[in-house]
């Protein structure tokens, strides 16, 4: 909560409604929420984002897929909603069931299935939407205006009420683990992304789809965006520490509006990124074979070279070893009617996780089984 009202406030004026630490005024709906209840509040998210989707239902979407490849679309689509039911968090038989109505030509029935899905999570739906092969006869036609009008609405839903929400790289499950030692080029999957857990509603949602290459992130001191690391492989040479990155990206999200910004693509391999907030303005500090030196994003995801004084606060480090543990206090969240922090929990043989606190309250644990950071986690 922001500071009390005024005492100079007549006490005959209604008072305004308290306000977020972000300017925003608490609405009653907000002001009503918990602040991290033993239950999930319903609301926008999931409940768990690292749970796999109960075997069941695992098992009838394959069902649905059989029936699927031959043509059976009627009992390709039984199969799927049971699934659905089977786990209703499990929503990769909505997706089919859109594209088994797209095979028929069914586009209205396909095009309510697919607005159904982007309100319920827009990431990563929205991208699977839009690369799904066989949902791309409606890319052409009068109903895809519909589904752009949806995506822009779920876009704007599922960025609400992101200001006092905790952003962390979180490990979806198992990596795909690089050799300890030898040299070699290894393709890099941590099955990693950037996610926001909501102390009022103790609900997640995934705010980036990279193919799960997220290393790291940093919030800008705005609060608005998001900026984040990515890599495609671990260069390994003949010595066990000569250790660089290729393949680097830097992207940027805008939280309200899920809008992301071109990715910047830093050539050649990358022994260490730092990003760092200076004033409103994040700079990338990039020791490189190809590019070295100071730089901050321009037009067009390019980037443009810095003098090298400027120092940043509250920074993200990557190396070829991952991102280094988040430094310095315990970061504070406090969304109306909650305080909260929420800090890293590193333990030898153990995940890196994020812990979350509130006076009060259970403290709630991210990342146990697989891992979790605030600023990101180590290449496994």
């Amino acid at each position: 909560m922001t500071a009390a009202l005024l005492a100079a406030v007549l006490a005959a004026t209604p008072a305004a409604p308290p306000a977020t630490p972000s300017g925003k005024p608490a609405t009653p709906a907000t002001a009503a929420r918990g602040c991290l209840p033993a239950a999930p509040l319903p609301g926008l998210g999931v409940v768990d984002p690292f749970r796999p989707p109960d075997p069941k239902a695992t098992e009838l979407n394959s069902a649905g897929k059989s029936y699927y490849r031959d043509g059976k679309w009627e009992e390709a689509r039984i199969e799927y909603r049971a699934a659905e039911t089977a786990d209703p968090t499990f929503l990769a038989p909505r997706l089919n069931i859109a594209c088994s109505f797209v095979r028929q030509e069914r586009f209205a029935e396909a095009t309510a299935e697919v607005e159904a899905l982007l309100a319920r999570a827009y990431v990563p739906w929205a991208r699977e939407i839009l690369e799904a092969f066989d949902l791309g006869a409606l890319k052409p036609r009068p109903e895809m205006a519909r589904i752009r009008r949806a995506m822009t609405t779920a876009a704007a839903a599922w960025g609400a009420e992101l200001d006092d929400a905790v952003l962390f790289v979180g490990r979806a499950r198992a990596p795909l683990k690089i050799p300890a030692t030898g040299p070699g080029f290894f393709i890099l999957n941590p099955h990693q992304e950037v996610y926001a857990f909501l102390p009022t509603t103790g609900r997640f949602r995934q705010l980036t789809s990279e193919d799960g290459r997220v290393l790291a992130l940093l919030r800008t001191p705005d609060r608005r965006r998001v900026v984040y690391v990515t890599a495609e492989k671990l260069i390994r040479g003949a010595k066990d520490d000569d250790l660089a990155l290729r393949g680097v990206a830097i992207g940027e999200l805008t939280l309200a509006t899920m809008t992301a910004e071109p990715a910047i693509r830093v050539a050649g391999d990358v022994r260490r990124l730092e990003l760092a907030a200076v004033g409103a303005m994040v700079t990338f500090r990039i020791d490189g074979d190809r590019v070295s030196g100071l730089f901050r994003r321009a037009d067009r995801g390019a980037l443009d070279p810095l003098p090298p004084n400027p120092r940043g606060k509250g920074g993200a480090i990557v190396t070829a070893r991952g991102a280094e543990p988040a430094a310095g206090p315990p970061l504070r969240i406090a969304p109306a009617g909650c305080q909260a922090t929420a800090r890293e929990i590193v333990a030898p043989g153990k995940p890196r996780t994020v812990v979350v606190s509130a006076p009060g309250r259970s403290p709630r644990r991210l990342g146990e089984q697989f891992g979790a950071g605030l600023v990101g986690l180590p290449i496994p």
